[in-house]
């Protein structure tokens, strides 16, 4: 029986060695033995690998024992938190990585990791600029904010264009500022998605980034028939929705009964909807005594980045916010799949229009039920 654990041992060794591997050598900039975890990117999740220490000049030497002999993956070495490099790894590479613990790092190896290196590189840099500019809060905030959104994306754009067939294409796609800024994130990106997917399909038929991408494609356009379904479909009466203002005071929707009645929703980092709020001022004062309401919605979690913005404009109508984002049950209530959207409602509850973001426009449709 010993003979036969001993065997059952000796195989596992065996397979062991054989299993396809990276070798990594880090060397920190602070050269001081330092705690490191090293993260494996599965799908949209960090998984840990395993916890290391540095020697005392900071340098370590790791063999990353791959899952995939055919595929590579993505790896992130991590120091309290912060994100100190990131590689790309692939059966008999050698990769060296020179960072510090501010998360800038150099890497030598392969073409996929430099190409993650300039991404990450250029990502720290986009999110600096938009912390910057959130810190100073200049007059044109969000303008600013949306150019270097705009900036990163086109940058990242370039990048996936130019190498369509590099698996760091697929964490370009994936890319975020937060949890509700992505970089690509407009209806109209699925598009860069399936070419993405088409090229590197072609070369990793069985990654599981490349499935990502595929998951992500059909959800989007699950997404995008749901909201033609909805667009199309008919709303009568005046589903119920209580919320509070940035005062705490509860305003429910069905007080408002025998109104006529906008109701809108929104998020404060839509450039275009703080400027539609200021445009429809004058509409509001000049049919609010008449019987018309603004309802407006908004689905950020900030609550206090989204009260801020409604003082600062001076919103005269009932400006609410529960704090749940996207799974607000307002969002199921209305079958919303994309904000802004907005309802006029007239003084029957039933809906006289939708998603017409044109003041002068408004103004007709509230002259003729008003």
């Amino acid at each position: 029986m010993k003979k036969l654990f001993i065997a059952a041992i000796a195989l596992l060794l065996v397979a062991s060695c054989n299993k396809p591997a990276a070798v990594v050598n880090l060397a920190l900039k602070e050269g001081v033995a330092t705690n490191v975890e090293l993260y494996k990117l599965a799908l949209n999740r960090l998984t840990l690998v395993d916890s290391l220490s540095t020697n005392d000049n900071g340098q370590l030497k790791y063999k990353i024992a791959l899952d995939d002999a055919e595929n590579p993956a993505f790896y992130y070495f991590f120091h309290n938190a912060t994100k100190l490099a990131g590689l790309v790894a692939a059966k008999g590479d050698r990769i060296s990585i020179s960072a510090d613990t501010l998360g800038r790092y150099s890497v030598e190896g392969s073409e996929d990791c430099r190409l993650l290196q300039e991404m990450d590189a250029r990502m720290a840099e986009s999110t600096a600029k938009m912390e910057r500019i959130l810190a100073e809060a200049p007059e044109d905030e969000n303008l600013q904010l949306s150019k270097v959104y705009i900036d990163h994306k086109r940058a990242m754009l370039r990048q996936v264009i130019e190498n369509p067939y590099s698996i760091t294409s697929a964490a370009a796609l994936f890319q975020k500022f937060n949890d509700q800024l992505y970089v690509f994130q407009e209806p109209t990106d699925v598009f860069v998605f399936e070419k993405i997917r088409d090229s590197l399909a072609t070369v990793y038929p069985k990654s599981e980034y490349v499935s990502a991408i595929t998951k992500a494609i059909e959800n989007r356009k699950k997404v995008d028939k749901f909201a033609q379904m909805v667009s199309e479909a008919p709303v009568v009466n005046l589903p119920e929705v209580k919320m509070n203002d940035v005062n705490g005071a509860p305003h429910a929707l069905s007080e408002l009964e025998g109104k006529v009645i906008l109701l809108s929703f929104w998020s404060i980092v839509q450039d275009e909807h703080k400027v539609f709020n200021l445009e429809m001022l004058p509409v509001y004062n000049k049919y609010h005594d008449r019987g018309f309401e603004i309802y407006q919605i908004c689905l950020d979690v900030d609550k206090a980045a989204w009260a801020s913005i409604v003082r600062n404009q001076n919103l005269p109508w009932i400006c609410v916010n529960d704090g749940l984002g996207i799974n607000s049950p307002a969002v199921a209530t209305y079958n919303l799949n994309s904000v802004p959207t907005m309802f006029i409602f007239d003084r029957d509850g039933e809906v006289v229009a939708r998603d017409i973001y044109d003041p002068d426009e408004i103004d007709k449709i509230i002259a003729g039920i008003i």
